[in-house]
């Protein structure tokens, strides 16, 4: 089985075909429009957001999945799937920028745990954890919750791991390899892009090139194949 998050950067429908050759399971993609269910043929489609153009989207190539009635819409561009005997949250992580739609709505992807918790701690399902968390330890500050050193303790905690740190070993905020590009530009990357999993083994991980995707999105897409399932 083999897992993708992508921030496509808008209009996912017809960016799909690039993805095609990777031959995923499951995509998790951010920044994408709203489509219908059925909108890819053999597969289901799942979104959640408050601007249609530009939500979370999860797209999974089977027709067992579903959306667990425990997804907050409140919580934004957090989407909890069911497919198989697997769970999936996916991430958009909107941060501050939530705000902006009510003091009632978060985008924070720590509150998102701390809401999910029991549902993300069930030892009776392997789990993924993905997307864009529009986060990293370089940006961590003093006293906010929200810091990435915070949510990788408490999803550490759950008994999830990052993909790419444990095939890398490399250190939280000293990434070799990047997933973003701020501006597109080479020059201005950061690893905000995660795939973590908990009781999954996986065979192995790969990330996209700056040089392949930048015309498409500031993002490089991250795909897992997972060992099991």
């Amino acid at each position: 089985m083999k897992i993708i998050t992508w921030n496509c950067n808008l209009n996912f429908a017809k960016k799909f075909e690039h993805l095609e050759p990777m031959d995923a399971d499951i995509f998790i993609i951010q920044e994408c429009e709203k489509l219908k269910e059925d909108y890819f043929p053999n597969s289901q489609f799942y979104w959640t957001g408050r601007i249609e153009n530009k939500g979370l989207g999860i797209l999974i190539k089977n027709k067992s999945a579903s959306l667990d009635p425990i997804h907050n819409p409140n919580l934004i561009n957090f989407l909890p799937i069911r497919s198989d005997n697997l769970k999936i949250l996916g991430v958009w992580a909107y941060n501050h920028r939530a705000k902006k739609f009510g003091d009632r709505v978060s985008g924070r992807t720590i509150q998102a745990i701390e809401y999910y918790k029991e549902w993300l701690g069930n030892e009776s399902m392997p789990c993924i954890f993905g997307g864009d968390f529009n986060n990293s330890v370089i940006w961590d500050k003093t006293n906010n919750e929200n810091n990435f050193e915070n949510i990788n303790k408490k999803l550490e905690d759950l008994g999830f791991r990052s993909a790419y740190h444990l095939k890398t070993n490399d250190k939280y905020g000293s990434e070799k390899t990047a997933t973003f590009f701020h501006t597109k530009k080479e020059s201005k990357k950061y690893h905000i892009d995660y795939l973590y999993l908990k009781s999954l083994e996986f065979k192995s991980i790969e990330v996209g090139k700056f040089k392949d995707w930048i015309k498409l999105s500031d993002h490089v897409p991250v795909l897992v194949e997972l060992s099991i399932l």
